[in-house]
């Protein structure tokens, strides 16, 4: 309205340039500015009949349709140089991650730096302008009424107060490349199954693996992590959840009696999900990032058991010193968790070690292979339980071989 009033005043021969700017309060620019851009329009526009002297009054509907051009204009930069531009190689790369996953901004980057891409590039503000140019949406499954709720109170939990505790097939067709999988399905000195213990709280995780199942193997590793926290100084009562698979005590109450009898002299309890699949959300998302940045990326690496033990064991001190997401850790890992709750030897907690069942319970592979059981006897050796000290050479090999250095 007021830049109306300016070219009114002037092409009716009102006042003068000056004389308007002084009228009306405004710098001389704004009304040079307004005045040019009504001579730049043609000779035969509807402005010129507006603006004579004897010219009827105007409804303000009517003023903005014929003086549009002397509205605001906007004052976004036409480019950024330093962003991620439209149809760019790096914006389709993205976009091809998006429609392949659905995942977020960060674990978009996350896999594209894991597959070489220059993390410099893909930052956060960066992914996150081609998220909002494209409204890419995360893929989320939620309940009927849309409500998502979570399974506990992080806020009053201690470390390890609530743990959840499962297995995994690592030869999971739906999981892993051909050449991966046939290489874990046809070499025996590879381990085909994983075992999981995970904290609720601070999301530290400690892994296994063996050849077998058996709730023999399912009780002795629980009892071998629990007296692990034990001797770390971990004093609170652990409650470990886990599913009805046969490798536990597929949900029979008289077998629970008898593992909670046993296992009270540790102050420690375990319970089953009865059948809802939800209650073991955190460890079985844990067993996607398995296939995601260890077994994928890898899996290729390992063709024998000594460079799988290396391997098993880079890969649990990776994930409890890396950055987490997760409800309650706020990017922090899984160490910088236990040390922000007061447990000062988090570094040496988090250095689990790795285990393969049938040889950290040798008399149990008598069940199994009872003829050559007394020939790989002598043979048998994992040293693995010395803790590991240089925690920068294990991260930056780690970090190395993700990239395919």
């Amino acid at each position: 309205m007021t830049r109306y009033k300016i070219a009114k005043a002037y092409f009716s021969g009102q006042a003068t340039q000056l004389e308007i700017s002084s009228q009306l309060g405004c710098h001389r620019n704004t009304v040079y500015g307004v005045i040019g851009a009504c001579r730049a329009q043609p000779p035969n526009s509807q402005i010129w009949m507006y603006l004579r002297a004897d010219a009827r009054k105007l409804t303000l509907v009517r003023l903005l349709e014929v003086f549009e051009f002397l509205g605001n204009l906007s004052r976004k930069p036409h480019s950024n140089k330093r962003s991620i531009q439209p149809g760019s190689p790096e914006e389709a790369l993205i976009l091809a991650q998006h429609e392949e996953s659905h995942r977020g901004v960060k674990r978009t980057i996350r896999t594209l730096t894991r597959r070489g891409e220059d993390k410099q590039i893909f930052s956060v503000r960066r992914v996150t302008t081609v998220f909002r140019r494209h409204k890419l949406k995360i893929k989320k499954i939620r309940t009927i009424n849309g409500e998502r709720r979570p399974l506990y109170n992080y806020e009053s939990l201690a470390a390890f107060e609530q743990c959840q505790y499962d297995t995994k097939e690592i030869t999971d067709k739906h999981a892993l490349p051909k050449e991966i999988y046939e290489r874990f399905k046809n070499n025996s000195e590879l381990p085909i199954y994983q075992w999981t213990f995970i904290d609720v709280k601070t999301k530290t995780r400690f892994l296994a693996w063996s050849h077998h199942l058996s709730s023999t193997f399912g009780f002795r590793f629980l009892e071998f992590v629990i007296n692990w926290l034990r001797s770390h100084g971990v004093t609170t009562k652990i409650h470990v959840q886990m599913d009805m698979g046969r490798e536990f005590y597929q949900g029979l109450k008289w077998k629970q009696a008898q593992w909670n009898s046993d296992l009270a002299k540790y102050n420690a309890y375990v319970f089953d999900t009865e059948g809802a699949k939800y209650k073991q959300n955190i460890v079985e998302r844990s067993h996607r990032t398995d296939d995601e940045e260890f077994y994928c990326p890898r899996g290729s690496r390992i063709s024998s058991k000594a460079e799988f033990l290396v391997e098993a064991q880079f890969w649990i001190i990776y994930f409890n010193k890396r950055s987490h997401d997760g409800i309650g850790m706020n990017g922090l890992s899984p160490k910088e968790k236990l040390e922000k709750l007061g447990h000062y030897n988090a570094n040496q907690i988090c250095n689990f070690p790795c285990l393969i069942l049938e040889d950290f319970f040798q008399p149990f592979m008598a069940y199994f292979n009872p003829a050559d059981f007394e020939q790989k006897k002598e043979s048998i050796s994992q040293n693995v339980l010395t803790p590991y000290q240089n925690q920068s050479l294990c991260s930056d090999f780690y970090k190395c071989g993700r990239r395919g250095i």
